[in-house]
């Protein structure tokens, strides 16, 4: 015995195959985009991952290098037993290695080093300024005592009339 509606119940069932088949063939091919898609993103992470170590790795490096600027730059003119002319000289090298690297990197990511280096000569002619500075009020100070003393010395030499003054 056959069903009266077999051919109709067997479309049905091809139909329903068919759309079944579709719909897995869909979903395969959109979890193969998936997977290829998710593997590109994947792909450009590390990529990104690798460009932000170098970029950190970039920064620490110019840290160290500013921090050793900075403390070579606050012992200049601190310690009468440092030599202050090699200490310069010093600075001056590791200065101009620091600007050597600043002008290598990309200015997106390294603004702040690049003004540090920019604002580092105005640092040094401001504490050079400071030295000299030092350095002519110590002797200002010396001749003022000296000249004191000689006033001193002439004072006493008048009270005692050991001087005669010549019109």
């Amino acid at each position: 015995m056959k069903a009266k509606n077999n051919d109709k119940v067997r479309q049905a069932i091809y139909r329903f195959v068919k759309y079944l088949i579709a719909s897995v063939a869909l979903a395969v091919c959109i979890f193969f985009g998936f997977l290829k898609t998710s593997a590109i993103e994947v792909n450009k992470i590390l990529d990104k991952t690798v460009e932000y170590d170098l970029i950190q790795a970039r920064q620490v490096e110019l840290t160290e290098k500013m921090d050793t600027l900075y403390f070579y730059a606050s012992l200049l003119n601190t310690d009468p037993t440092i030599n202050h002319v090699l200490m310069q000289n010093t600075l001056s090298n590791r200065k101009l290695q620091f600007s050597n690297v600043v002008s290598d990197v990309s200015d997106r990511d390294f603004r702040l080093y690049k003004r540090l280096s920019q604002q580092m000569n105005v640092f040094l002619n401001i504490k050079d300024s400071i030295k000299v500075s030092i350095s002519e009020e110590e002797l200002v100070r010396t001749d003022l005592l000296r000249c004191i003393s000689d006033n001193r010395n002439i004072k006493r030499r008048l009270s005692t009339g050991g001087i005669t003054i010549e019109r």
